[in-house]
């Protein structure tokens, strides 16, 4: 589960506004109505939710195989 904390009231609601659009076409026909200060903030908040997916993705990810491969390359004492 994605969690952005510290986000102000007006920064939720956008948010939750831009988890109802279904396309990206729906997404920049919303976008391209926002004036230049409010672009900014979707902007921002698309950036953290990227952010916050790669982040919970590490987290998740079991890297054994790829731990296996460069073991193959490791120098031996």
């Amino acid at each position: 589960m994605i969690k952005i904390n510290n986000l102000s009231e007006y920064e939720v609601d956008m948010l939750d506004h831009m988890w109802t659009l279904e396309t990206e076409e729906e997404y920049f026909e919303w976008y391209n109505l926002l004036d230049g200060e409010d672009q900014h903030i979707a902007d921002y908040l698309q950036k953290m939710i990227i952010l916050a997916y790669a982040e919970e993705s590490i987290e998740t990810t079991n890297y054994k195989d790829a731990k296996e491969v460069l073991k193959k390359f490791a120098l031996q004492k």
